[in-house]
């Protein structure tokens, strides 16, 4: 009998062994996993009557609900059918940029939240549009449930299975569609259960949207793991503090940003007995004082690197034994290299770009002769092999013939107790070859001296590294997951110049 692989059905086994264990935390309700289990059946069985057809779809998912957003990413896991996940708020000219990227053949969204005549004009006729609605499954249901179908002929999932694509933040640039397989998700997610070691009474709080990575790979480490997730459409750092004080929840995975709304909060984890242990903290650097200030509310945050093409974190500390200023090592079966510009493998201490490779990173990835992917980061390894992120992808420039960190400059502004937030760049100039440029928040919108300013600076940067001009704003502009968005912030830099 022909060998056929198969989606993996990593619900199906948790829904198996723990039917009754909660899986979802919302924001009114709690779903067990075998509640998911049956509304997965249901949505594939209304999914395979609305667009018959056995070779199977390239969808895309457009709603605002996270509850119909996951049963749905779980049913077209279950049919074989790629799922990505659109953001509903975007602009029709931002959003046609992804959906060009990506062989779409139906687009999936709420009942009532559909796109308008304008949105709808950029799927062309070769998109089916489906209205779904929320199956309504009760506990004692003896409404037919969906089955693989010639299960019989199945055998091992298929790890090369194409889960979908996931578009990068876009920060430096227009989002890029970054293919992810059932295998990339696996890897990564037993590499950082490694790391971090996940436990089955684990409850993470979820608050990353699903069209991120980090969100989507959370979703499925706990179908992996068998943990819960408190789910969230929104971060709120009020109802994030009280979820974390009483004990609600156990683990958290955060931006720096949202770390420090907390602690605006008033954050304070050092009651005895607390149970929440862990945030995982990622796509921006957490900074030395920061970590500080999360100490001394009882907070342990592990700070992680990664990107989209690694499917998340490929590097993090371990809980408890966290530094002042890495990363953390490369994840198990992972590896990361410093490289100077032609190529050539530096040794700790040096700094250089950073390489990664390893089985979690994407198909889309360009890897050279050893399978490393070229991050574009700028950075250096630590003796114990803690990746120390520089700066971020194009965040290194040089000017007056000195190479100068951008990440370097701001945080060494955000030191300064006049400054809140600090972005720097440089931008093209004829004489210095770039001009350092600071785009600042200042505390309480009281904006400094800037001679005393840059006196001050000038005992803690080199003469290259002092910023030539500052660009005073009432609040940084930022992404949906709080990061800077670098693309508006040099855009404010550059028009100084002008």
């Amino acid at each position: 009998m022909r060998h056929v692989p198969s989606p993996p059905d990593w619900l199906a086994t948790q829904s198996a062994a723990n039917a009754s264990n909660p899986f979802l935390y919302l924001e009114h309700e709690q779903l067990t996993f075998g509640e998911v289990e049956a509304m997965v059946g249901h949505a594939c069985l209304f999914l395979q009557a609305a667009v018959p057809t056995m070779k199977g779809h390239n969808t895309a998912i457009w709603n605002t609900d996270p509850k119909l957003t996951v049963i749905l990413l779980l049913a077209c896991a279950r049919l074989g059918w790629p799922a990505t996940v659109l953001p509903p708020a975007l602009p029709s000219a931002a959003l046609a940029r992804r959906i060009v990227q990506v062989p779409l053949t139906v687009l999936l969204f709420g009942a009532g939240e559909g796109p308008d005549e304008a949105y709808s004009r950029m799927f062309d006729g070769a998109v089916e549009q489906v209205a779904v609605e929320l199956p309504v499954v009760e506990s004692d249901s003896s409404a037919p449930v969906w089955r693989q179908p010639n299960a019989h002929m199945a055998g091992d999932p298929d790890l090369d299975w194409t889960q979908g694509w996931v578009f990068t933040s876009g920060t430096t640039g227009s989002p890029k569609a970054i293919t992810v397989t059932f295998g990339n998700l696996l890897w990564s997610t037993a590499a950082s259960g490694y790391r971090l070691g996940y436990r089955v009474s684990d409850c993470w709080l979820h608050c990353m949207p699903l069209h991120h990575i980090g969100g989507l790979a959370l979703l499925f480490r706990s179908l992996i793991f068998g943990f819960s997730l408190c789910m969230r459409s929104r971060f709120d750092h009020h109802e994030a503090r009280d979820l974390m004080e009483r004990g609600a929840v156990t683990h958290a995975a955060f931006v720096p940003t949202m770390l420090v709304r907390l602690l605006n909060a008033n954050l304070d984890l050092n009651a005895p007995g607390q149970r929440f242990r862990t945030v995982l903290a990622g796509g921006a650097k957490v900074t030395e004082s920061l970590r500080s200030e999360c100490r001394e509310h009882g907070l342990d945050v592990v700070a992680s690197y990664g990107m989209t093409e690694s499917c998340s974190h490929i590097a993090a500390e371990r809980p408890g034994r966290t530094s002042s200023s890495g990363e953390g090592p490369a994840l198990r079966h992972a590896g990361i290299q410093i490289r100077n510009v032609d190529g050539e493998h530096l040794p700790a201490g040096h700094q250089g770009t950073i390489w990664i490779r390893g089985p979690q990173l994407s198909s889309s990835c360009e890897l050279d002769g050893q399978g490393w992917f070229r991050t574009g980061d700028w950075g250096m390894l630590d003796d114990n092999g803690s990746v120390h992120v520089l700066d971020r992808q194009d965040g290194v420039f040089v000017s007056g013939g000195e190479n100068v960190s951008s990440r370097h400059v701001a945080e060494s502004l955000m030191e300064l107790p006049e400054i809140e937030h600090a972005w720097v760049t440089g931008v093209p100039d004829r004489e210095w070859g770039h001009r350092v440029v600071a785009v600042l928040q200042p505390f309480a919108n009281r904006v400094p001296d800037e001679y005393a300013l840059r006196h001050k600076l000038r005992t803690r940067l080199a003469v290259h590294e002092v910023p030539k001009r500052f660009v005073w704003v009432d609040s940084l502009p930022r992404t949906e997951l709080g990061k800077v968005d670098t693309a508006t912030a040099r855009q404010l830099a550059e028009e100084l110049q002008q």
